[in-house]
């Protein structure tokens, strides 16, 4: 009969060649990941020029409203004075 070292040395080596499938698919699901974060940061890099630029785009289409809401300002006032000459030149 085995002594109790021979014992748990088998038992170990059992253990370890049964987990040595186990271990390769951990290994390569780690290597997954890894591949995903890297994708992961490159999207979220994109992500945030993406964002940069509608940011830039939000600001230029204000600054683009603000402007024409000042010139039919423009034309309004103009239109308002034109009026009154207008009546006066159909009588």
């Amino acid at each position: 009969m085995p002594e109790n070292n021979e014992l748990a040395n088998m038992i170990r080596t059992i253990i370890q060649e049964e987990l040595k499938p186990v271990n390769e698919r951990l290994g390569t699901m780690d290597e997954r990941l890894g591949t995903m974060d890297e994708r992961l940061g490159t999207i979220e890099t994109g992500q945030q020029r993406i964002e940069a630029t509608v940011n830039d785009i939000r600001a230029a289409n204000r600054k683009t409203h603000i402007e024409i809401f000042k010139r039919l300002d423009f034309i309004v006032d103009d239109l308002k004075r034109l009026e009154p000459h207008e009546e006066k030149a159909v009588r």
